[in-house]
């Protein structure tokens, strides 16, 4: 039985394993700054149950570590637990305003530039970067991995750590912002080598790629006080630094394709420090979010052939978080739904005594 909860400080030696299968700067193989996202899960899942509004820092250096990238956002960290024995097989998480006021966001825009000379009858097209940056404080989605023993699992267990963060955005919509976006990881191979970082970004930022990512954990402001604010031509540069540039690993493509299928758009924005593209979608026409909705019950029953796919989830008062994927229906008006699921879905909820949720998946 596989069960979704919220990150708990007893897994911080299975997050921290995790972390280390793969490279992702929102979970970093670092135990200090896993324990801080556990803590401000935490926090964030009891303010969910309370109905209370965590309020946002007025200043960037009002804040230290990691809260001076998130501020007092909710940061969700969920974790995919293995009820046989097997432990935390994977985890994701959702942040529900990524930077702010003072706070940004950065990526390099992508744009090509077209140039001719009619005398010399010549004509052409270069690979363009700008950084820009985004106090908007959109929804950020990251974080998604799965214990490589798992991949391919019947059961899609990507695909329900994937939507699980768009079924908690459905319930407490009003927590999150109008935009989603994803940043997506650059091609990196198994000894750390990102051809971006090492042929472009570290001309204007010369320390090593690990070095770079966890102090990005901290603070962005070393990229934009270190890398120039006008257009740079990538085309002259090695020609790597062009096939990179909104490029994703093999690892990474899966999820760029699930987003890219629920309607999550590429707009020539990528990481300056991999080249990972940024993918952005509108929060409410992502369909997984549509056709979310409270429900008022869920039952235990016998499988039907008429059975649809869902998520459902209960959160106590006390801010613990469990969700299965099920088998089964919803009956009733959005906001009176019934949700009928697997008897052994239904123990895999534990107690129902809280707020119960469903989202039927296409």
């Amino acid at each position: 039985m596989f069960v979704l909860r919220q990150a708990l400080p007893q897994d911080l030696d299975d997050l921290h394993s995790l972390a280390k299968q793969t490279f992702f700067i929102n979970l970093p193989p670092d135990r200090e700054i896993i324990a801080a996202k556990i803590a401000q899960s935490e926090a964030s899942f009891a303010s969910l149950a309370s109905n209370t509004a965590r309020k946002k820092r007025k200043t960037a250096s009002a804040g230290s570590g990691l809260r001076a990238v998130t501020g007092n956002s909710d940061l969700f960290l969920l974790v995919l637990e293995d009820t046989e024995g097997g432990g935390i097989i994977g985890t994701s998480q959702a942040i529900a305003h990524m930077g702010g006021k003072g706070e940004p966001r950065v990526f390099l825009k992508i744009s090509d530039m077209t140039r001719e000379s009619k005398s010399l009858k010549l004509k052409w097209t270069h690979h363009m970067a700008k950084l820009e940056t985004d106090e908007s404080g959109p929804t950020e989605i990251g974080g998604l991995i799965l214990n490589h023993a798992f991949r391919g699992h019947k059961q899609r267990l990507g695909r329900f750590l994937s939507f699980a963060r768009f079924h908690l955005i459905g319930l407490h919509r009003k927590r999150f912002a109008s935009r989603v976006v994803a940043e997506m990881l650059g091609p990196i191979d198994k000894s750390g080598y990102n051809p971006f970082f090492e042929k472009f970004t570290r001309h204007f930022i010369p320390r090593s790629f690990p070095e770079v990512y966890k102090f990005s954990q901290q603070s962005k402001e070393f990229v934009t006080g270190l890398m120039p604010p006008d257009w740079i031509d990538l085309s002259i540069m090695d020609p790597e630094v062009t096939s990179s540039a909104g490029a994703v690993g093999p690892d990474t493509a899966p999820a760029l394709k699930m987003l890219e299928r629920m309607g999550f758009e590429n707009n020539n924005r990528i990481d300056p420090l991999d080249g990972g593209p940024h993918l952005e979608a509108r929060t409410d026409a992502l369909t997984l979010v549509k056709s979310t909705r409270p429900l008022t019950a869920v039952t235990g029953g016998a499988r039907k052939t008429k059975d649809i796919d869902l998520i459902v989830s209960v959160l106590d008062s006390n801010g613990n978080f469990r969700a299965v994927q099920t088998s089964g229906s919803v009956t009733g008006s959005h906001s009176g739904s019934r949700a009928a699921i697997t008897t052994e879905s239904l123990r895999g909820l534990g107690s129902l005594r809280g707020s119960l949720g469903a989202t039927v998946l296409a």
